[in-house]
């Protein structure tokens, strides 16, 4: 009977500490997964690097692992109920005000009205009492220092048969919970001339909780093995080893920071960042660019100040003989040439040449020109004479016959070659009784075949010089280069 006791208390207990630990929101498992991901610029090829990449990440994350808990963590996700409840609670008064406030155009009796009226204000009155409740839980949660940390094992949502999608204007913390996941890694691919650039975001969208940014850049076949080390990079986020705090200020004060290529809100939090070299630019309008690269070490708080240089302008002019064409630089617009504007030193800088609707692209490389002392400085550079589409699409399309004419004369030449060399093969061997008619005919696919030789000859010449003609009427499309006078 004692045993039987014990028996029933023990299980009671057990299912008394589960009850408690659910209602804290604690969960059994810290799951992740991987978001569908941007692409910028990725060539056609490659557009289902957007859900295989997401995948790769799901599959190589090394997984079981074990991520410490901190009581922040723990804090925020009980926050998360705590406000969906009190969320809820506003809803239904709000839907309670709209029932009552439909009585007036309701028919019925004026003492049925009251009657609801009264009834309905009960129930909106007590709603009101309850989100007041829970607004001082959540008071009370904010103000509890008695959450300890703890481990939980990793798991892989779904077991990384399944690429997230976060639904459009999500509340990602509402989200994750639903879906019973911990963190989610977004990403985005970039190609920068020719290699793929990715950049990933391991958040729990939790508030207060660090975001946690990797890259990773490499040619577009070796998505493997960059899958691989962003997994490693994110697994040792997971395992939540202490980050690295950076604290930043620039001056100027609006200048804008990227960390790994991604713009920053700095001004708001610091930045968490793990084991490894990260690189910090700065820009602002009216100052030169500057950055850093951070070689960071797990724990340690990293102070960074940054202060801009303001640009050095230089005085650059173009003159044309002809014609008189109007300039665009950047935003500004000059009249026609010759001008005299500033350019910032040590910077390229590109101007865009208008005449008759012929545009111009010309590149001012301030490092081709630039000489010790001199701030002026008068520029050449040749301008198209007509539209760039007008003239390759004209060079296109006598390239185009150009070939078409090689093609055409090729197969007749070899076919009189070969007839002509048949019939010498055939009087040679006696084969063929040689007469004056027979004499004529040679002597006419003789020529014939010479002549047709020097015209497939002449015509490869052609196609080959249109060939080269087409070349440079395409690079009329890449920008001119700047020349000092």
């Amino acid at each position: 009977m004692k045993v039987k006791r014990l028996c029933i208390a023990l299980v009671a207990m057990v299912t008394a500490l589960y009850g408690a630990a659910q209602t804290k929101g604690e969960i059994p498992t810290w799951s992740i997964t991987a978001s569908k991901f941007t692409l910028t610029d990725v060539p056609e090829l490659y557009a289902s690097y957007s859900t295989a990449l997401p995948a790769m990440l799901n599959l190589f994350c090394a997984v079981p692992a074990n991520r410490l808990i901190t009581p922040q963590e723990k804090k925020a996700r009980q926050l998360i109920d705590y406000a969906a409840k009190k969320l809820a609670l506003i809803r239904e008064r709000a839907s309670l005000i709209v029932e009552r406030d439909s009585l007036y155009l309701a028919v019925m009796s004026e003492k049925e009205k009251r009657k609801q009226t009264v009834a309905l204000n009960k129930k909106i009155t007590a709603k009101e009492v309850d989100i007041q409740k829970a607004q001082e839980k959540i008071n009370q949660l904010l103000a509890d220092t008695s959450f300890t940390a703890e481990t939980l094992p990793v798991m892989i949502w779904k077991d990384g048969k399944q690429v997230f999608e976060i639904p459009e204007y999500a509340n990602i913390p509402q989200t994750l919970k639903i879906e019973n996941i911990s963190a989610v890694i977004n990403g985005s691919v970039q190609d920068l001339a020719g290699y793929m650039y990715v950049s990933i975001v391991l958040t729990t969208g939790l508030s207060g909780m660090p975001e946690y940014r990797f890259s990773e850049a490499g040619p577009y076949q070796e998505i493997e093995a960059i899958a691989r080390s962003l997994a490693a990079q994110i697994m040792t986020a997971i395992k939540n080893t202490r980050p690295a705090r950076v604290l930043v200020t620039v001056d100027p004060e609006d200048a804008e920071i990227y960390l790994d290529n991604d713009r920053l809100q700095v001004e708001k939090k610091p930045l968490y960042v793990y084991e490894g070299s990260h690189r910090l630019e700065v820009t602002a309008s009216g100052y030169d660019s500057a950055g850093k690269t951070i070689e960071a070490q797990a724990g340690k708080d990293y102070l960074l100040k940054i202060k801009l240089k303001k640009e050095v302008p230089i005085s650059v002019g173009f003159r044309f003989t002809k014609p008189a064409a109007d300039v665009f630089l950047h935003t500004q617009y000059f009249s026609g040439t010759p001008f005299q504007t500033d350019i910032p030193a040590g910077k390229t800088t590109a101007v865009s040449f208008s005449y008759s609707d012929v545009k111009t692209y010309v590149v001012l490389r301030s490092q081709n020109f630039m000489r010790q002392g001199q701030t002026k400085y008068q520029l050449h550079a040749s301008l198209n004479k007509e539209k760039t589409k007008t003239r390759i699409d004209r060079r296109r399309n006598i390239l185009y016959w150009s070939l078409g004419a090689f093609y055409v004369s090729f197969p007749i030449f070899m076919i009189l070659q070969g007839v002509t060399a048949d019939m010498a093969s055939a009087i040679m061997d006696y084969r063929m009784a040689v007469n004056e008619s027979v004499k004529k005919k040679y002597n006419a696919l003789f020529i014939s075949t010479v002549v047709m030789q020097g015209l497939t000859i002449g015509l490869g010449i052609n196609y080959a010089v249109q060939l080269g003609l087409y070349l440079h009427a395409a690079e009329q499309s890449i920008p001119k280069e700047a020349r000092k006078l």
